[in-house]
């Protein structure tokens, strides 16, 4: 008899990925797309939502929720089960970011970055966890950072988020385990929508963006696609991983 990761490995999974918009999440949804896999959706921008899963083509459905009201992700996750007939992936992309001096982050900026990066992280995870306990198992892969390693001026919520992540993913892997492995991936620099606003509004945008590939040692940022494959390996071929957290970051933590 097929084992539950074989099977996961050989047949369509359903999966649910978060912050789809755009990204690392808008790429992961591709990539499964891409790979035969049924996809549900989920973003707080309904039209944008509705363009990636048009364009991607592939019966994707999409759920409206926002990832920080804990309400909104019970309902979301629940409607993705019955809408799929189950779930067996959970990609937890959705995130906030952007430079906060420590004297101007206010109580809400903190509450905003660490509602959204790690308590959305805890709520859909949680969620989908307990449900695929009871059917059998499953996989979560959530996506960390490079800073959840390292102290940077001005990310001070976000780094204490990140590292949240992390912890998060390790302590979950051990409660679920065998049945669902947990996983988180920490990428470096990105080029994404997100990345390239910041640098556009920097004075020089050119010296900005070649500042920040000089604190890469590849030279580079990483492109959505490169961290997409890194999500799929977690999810789907690493099936010795659980409570690992794969640094993606062109050599960023190994200093």
């Amino acid at each position: 008899m097929m084992d539950r990761e074989q099977q996961l490995r050989t047949e369509p999974l359903r999966v649910l990925i978060t912050g789809a918009t755009s990204g690392v999440g808008e790429a992961t949804a591709r990539l499964f797309a891409k790979r035969g896999h049924r996809l549900a959706l989920l973003a707080r921008r309904s039209e944008e939502l509705q363009r990636v899963a048009d364009d991607i083509d592939a019966g994707a459905h999409t759920v409206v929720a926002d990832v920080a009201a804990a309400s909104e992700v019970k309902n979301a996750v629940r409607g993705a089960i019955h809408t799929l007939g189950g779930l067996d992936v959970v990609v937890n992309a959705a995130g906030v970011a952007g430079h906060v001096a420590l004297e101007d982050l206010t109580e809400d900026r903190w509450h905003e970055v660490l509602e959204t990066n790690l308590s959305g992280t805890f709520y859909v995870a949680r969620e989908a966890a307990l449900h695929m306990r009871r059917s059998g198992g499953g996989s979560i892969v959530n996506v960390a950072s490079d800073l959840a390693a390292m102290g940077v001026p001005g990310l001070v919520h976000y780094c204490a988020a990140k590292a949240g992540v992390v912890g998060l993913t390790r302590a979950m892997a051990l409660e679920l385990a065998p049945l669902v492995r947990v996983n988180a991936v920490c990428p470096g620099p990105i080029d994404t929508p997100m990345v390239r606003e910041g640098l556009a509004a920097a004075p020089d945008p050119t010296e900005a963006r070649r500042l920040k590939e000089s604190t890469v040692p590849l030279n580079r940022l990483a492109d959505p696609d490169e961290v997409a494959a890194a999500i799929y390996f977690l999810a789907v071929d690493g099936t010795f991983a659980t409570g690992t957290s794969m640094a993606f970051d062109g050599g960023t933590s190994a200093a």
